[in-house]
């Protein structure tokens, strides 16, 4: 699963070029914006394509341009008029059936890194201490679930149906929106608001290393809802991938690079001062970010991954069952 919907916004930024470039292009670099919000780890394989030269050497320009908050992220494509963007599956899903269609063209997060976190001192069963996935998961009937989007929305009804998979119905916890911040968790979780809540990279590693918290299951570790349907990753402006299809994919397979150069551990101490510097998450956090993260990214798309995960939407809901979400209109191939 590598794609999370982006953001793509127009053809504002790439115009100045006159058209598409590749490696050894003697034109002007094509500049190209990524719609992306600040201080989230899944910016460093940008920043490491741009500071080790892999977007110049395929004649790309970068540039990050911040996801409005009050958009969501099909939206915010639009107003930012960004080429690319970085989606979550079922944010570029519902904005295509909405009439807002920014296609996947890269890859991007291949599942969604949520973990359940507790207070240090609580007694609930973690995978950690050899618990099943299930056994941690039946465990909370009856708890107060700290969750990251409001009850109705896509991730909220993805955690509901893993819930189901452990045996779990609908009424056997209680949400409590608290959205994702590391303070705002750990702040919830001390006060006995919630009894668990979901937090996901680079938040997950800073109450690791303050040695808060105690990690009951990594999702993807778990129940088929996370470990088989896509993540996240990269939306094109559908207008830029029909007339730059050769910018596309120079950007795409830069970005490729860039993710191998992260991937790499020779590379790891670098790229945590990298991730570290844009994001200002302290050096052990980033360093922890950079080796337990980014084995779950790929830039490529596996077009039956991503019809199954659409397929899923429509069973639970998250996507309506006409127009069916297809791949041949939600995935392009520049």
């Amino acid at each position: 699963m590598v794609t999370v919907t982006l953001l793509a916004g127009g053809l504002a930024a790439c115009g100045s070029s006159g058209g598409s470039s590749a490696s050894g292009n003697s034109k002007a670099p094509t500049t190209v914006s990524v719609m992306a919000y600040p201080g989230q780890s899944y910016r460093l394989p940008f920043l490491a394509a741009e500071k080790e030269g892999f977007f110049k050497d395929h004649g790309i320009s970068f540039k990050f341009v911040s996801q409005p908050n009050n958009l969501t992220g099909t939206q915010g494509m639009a107003a930012t008029k960004a080429e690319v963007g970085y989606l979550s599956t079922t944010t570029e899903v519902q904005g295509s059936q909405a009439g807002q269609t920014y296609p996947f063209f890269c890859g991007g997060i291949k599942v969604l890194q949520t973990t359940l976190i507790a207070d240090t001192k609580s007694k609930l069963p973690s995978m950690a201490d050899g618990a099943s996935w299930q056994d941690v998961l039946r465990a909370l009937k009856g708890k107060k679930i700290g969750i990251q989007t409001p009850v109705g929305s896509g991730l909220q009804i993805l955690f509901a149906a893993a819930l189901k998979e452990a045996g779990l119905g609908p009424n056997d916890v209680t949400y409590v929106n608290l959205g994702g911040t590391p303070t705002t968790v750990e702040a919830a979780l001390k006060n006995g608001s919630v009894d668990v809540a979901q937090i996901n990279p680079p938040g997950t590693q800073l109450l690791q290393t303050k040695k808060y918290g105690k990690q009951l299951i990594y999702m993807p570790d778990g129940p088929d809802v996370y470990k088989t349907y896509y993540g996240s990753g990269m939306v094109g402006n559908p207008t830029w991938l029909k007339d730059h299809p050769d910018t596309a994919k120079a950007f795409c397979d830069a970005y490729a690079e860039g993710l191998k150069w992260v991937q790499d551990s020779a590379n790891t101490e670098e790229a945590a001062t990298m991730l570290s510097k844009d994001t200002g998450v302290e050096a052990d956090a980033a360093k922890l970010v950079v080796t337990d993260t980014f084995g779950d990214f790929s830039a490529e798309l596996d077009d039956a991954t991503m019809q199954k995960t659409f397929d899923a939407y429509v069973d639970l809901g998250i996507a309506k069952a006409e127009p069916k979400p297809k791949t041949d209109d939600l995935v392009a191939r520049p």
